[in-house]
């Protein structure tokens, strides 16, 4: 599967304006937010999403859930942690109000950030769909998690921040 389309042109925008201010990758950063590429994949007929989070933010979150250090790239099970934790937090539904099973695609990490890429089928297409994205929600306070979504030539852009309500509809 190829995610580059995903971390195209919106991923530069997206990493210019969340990337830390400080160069040193276990620095802490004063942004808390993700930002989600979904787009769905006619000819396949899926749900892709590419994930961008703060590769700390998620080891603190994974290690906090677990009671054990948990570090990206070195910890063997840290992929399955992730993975279980998204699906945790990161739900779609389709218009019926179905819950999309996701399944786990991989992950790449770049310095202090994590792209974090998986997908669902979802043959009736994202037309009145309804999305959650409650990552990090529950690591701080400040975390605001953007999602940009794509289908049928229509663009939207989802925000979600702690107190907003659950699920919000692809119109």
């Amino acid at each position: 599967m190829k995610f580059t389309t995903f971390v195209s042109g919106t991923a530069i925008l997206a990493a210019l304006l969340l990337l830390p201010l400080t160069a040193s990758p276990r620095a802490a950063h004063k942004f808390y937010t993700s930002f989600a590429q979904v787009e769905y994949n006619d000819e396949r007929r899926v749900v892709e999403v590419a994930l961008r989070v703060f590769g700390d933010d998620m080891e603190n979150i994974l290690t906090r859930r677990h009671g054990k250090s948990v570090r990206i790239g070195k910890t063997e099970a840290a992929e399955k942690l992730i993975f279980a934790y998204i699906t945790d937090t990161f739900q779609l539904r389709n218009r019926a109000g179905d819950a999309k099973k996701l399944a786990w695609v991989g992950m790449e990490t770049k310095g202090h950030v994590a792209w974090l890429y998986f997908e669902a089928p979802m043959p009736e297409g994202l037309d009145g769909a309804t999305l959650r994205n409650r990552i990090l929600l529950d690591f701080s306070d400040e975390q605001v998690n953007i999602v940009h979504l794509q289908h049928g030539g229509r663009k939207a852009d989802l925000v979600f921040k702690t107190g907003d309500s659950d699920f919000k509809k692809w119109e």
